[in-house]
C-alpha cells in the first residue's frame, strides 16, 4: 500500500499542559502533514467513534489531487499519538476563484473540551482568509460552524445517511431495454467529464480520474442504449470497518439508478462479505429511499437519518439534487 510522505516539518507549538488521573502531565505539539501512521489513527478513531468511512490511501489522494493540501494534527509531544485533526484542501479551476474545503475535524474523546480543535480551526481559517470555503457539518456541529466560524451559506435541507446491512441486501434481477452500463475506463472520458459538469459546476476531471483509479474502488457508468448518452455514474469504495461507501452516485431517474446499482454490486467481488452499504444523499431527493428499498429484503431494512449539511462561507455552490443519490467525498467535496 502506498504511504503518504510527510510534506511539511513538524511544528512545535506552545505547550499545552493539563493534569490527568494519577497526576500525569501531558504536553502536545502540532504536526502539519504528519506521517501516514498518524492518518491511519484518524481513520481508525473516526470509524470507531463517529462511524465515518475512509480508505488508508485517502491521504495520498488528497495530497496529490488538490492544488494544495494540509493535514493539521495535534499529537502527544514526542510521539505520533493522535489527539486532534483537521484537514484543508485548496481547489483551483480556470476562470474561477479558489475553493477551500475543510474536513477531518476530529478530537479524541478523552481530549475534548481542551480547545485542541478550536486552535486547529483557527489555523486553517487564517489560511482561507477571504476566499470561499466549504465543509460538511455534522448534525451536532452545523449550527456552531455557521455562527462561530462563518459557514452560514447553507442548504435548506440535510444530507441523510441511508444504509442497508449486507445481510439484508438483495440484488434484484433487472431487465431494462432502455439502459446499459460500462466500466468507466471503457467510456469516452470527454463525454464522462462533460456529464460530470452537469452535476458539479467546478471542473474536477483531475480529481475524479484519480478517485476512480484508487484501490478497492469500483466505478460504472449508465447510459441510454438508444442514444448512447450517459445518464449517470457511480463509485463504490471499500472503506473502514469493512463497509461499502457509495461515493458518488448520480442518475437522471430511478430506473437508470436501479440498473446502475445492480451492475456495480455484481461487479464487486464477494459483495456478501461486507458489513453494510451506505449513501450520503440530499434529503430532498425522493428517489433514494425507493432505490434502496428495491435492494432490501424489506423496507424496514433501510436505515436513514440526518447526518451532514453542506455549508459555505462566501457563496453557496448548488447542484441538481434530484440527480444526486450520494455525494463523492464528505471531507473535501460538496457534491
Amino acid at each position: 500500500m502506498r504511504r503518504a510522505k510527510a510534506k511539511g516539518r513538524s511544528l512545535e507549538e506552545k505547550n499545552n499542559k493539563f493534569g490527568r488521573k494519577g497526576g500525569e502531565i501531558m504536553e502536545f505539539e502540532t504536526l502539519i502533514n504528519p506521517p501516514q501512521a498518524v492518518f491511519e489513527q484518524i481513520v481508525r478513531w473516526t470509524g470507531e467513534t463517529e462511524d465515518w468511512g475512509f480508505q488508508l490511501d485517502d491521504y495520498q489522494f488528497w495530497s496529490t489531487s488538490f492544488d494544495k493540501f494540509w493535514l493539521f494534527t495535534v499529537v502527544e509531544k514526542g510521539t505520533t499519538n493522535l489527539v486532534a485533526s483537521l484537514s484543508l484542501a485548496r481547489w483551483d479551476v480556470p476562470n474561477d476563484t479558489p475553493l477551500y474545503s475543510i474536513g477531518l475535524f476530529y478530537c479524541l474523546q478523552k481530549y475534548r473540551g481542551q480547545s485542541h480543535g478550536k486552535v486547529l480551526f483557527q489555523k486553517v481559517m487564517d489560511i482561507v482568509g477571504n476566499e470561499n470555503a466549504t465543509l460538511t457539518g455534522v448534525v451536532k456541529m452545523a449550527d456552531k460552524y455557521a455562527s462561530v466560524f462563518g459557514f452560514d451559506k447553507v442548504a435548506d435541507f440535510w444530507h441523510n445517511f441511508s444504509s442497508i446491512k449486507i445481510e439484508n441486501l438483495v440484488i434484484p434481477e433487472i431487465v431494462d431495454q432502455n439502459y446499459g452500463t460500462k466500466n468507466w475506463s471503457d467510456v469516452d472520458q470527454d463525454l464522462l467529464h462533460a456529464y460530470d459538469s452537469t452535476i458539479c459546476i467546478r471542473d474536477r476531471r483531475k480529481i475524479q480520474t484519480a478517485w476512480f483509479n484508487m484501490k478497492n474502488t469500483f466505478t460504472k457508468v449508465v447510459f441510454n442504449i438508444k442514444t448512447n448518452q450517459i445518464v449517470g455514474y457511480s463509485t463504490i469504495r471499500i472503506v473502514s470497518k469493512n463497509k461499502l461507501s457509495v461515493a458518488p452516485f448520480y442518475a437522471e431517474n430511478l430506473e437508470s439508478a436501479k440498473v446502475l446499482l445492480a451492475a456495480l454490486l455484481h461487479h464487486i467481488p464477494l459483495v456478501s462479505s461486507y458489513a453494510s452499504i451506505g449513501f450520503l444523499h440530499p434529503a430532498i431527493n425522493q428517489n433514494v429511499i425507493p432505490l434502496l428499498e428495491s435492494f432490501a429484503k424489506t423496507s424496514g431494512d433501510v436505515q436513514s437519518a440526518p447526518f451532514i449539511k453542506s455549508q459555505f462561507t462566501k457563496k453557496f455552490l448548488d447542484s441538481p439534487h434530484e440527480k444526486v443519490y450520494s455525494i463523492t467525498d464528505c471531507a473535501h467535496q460538496f457534491v
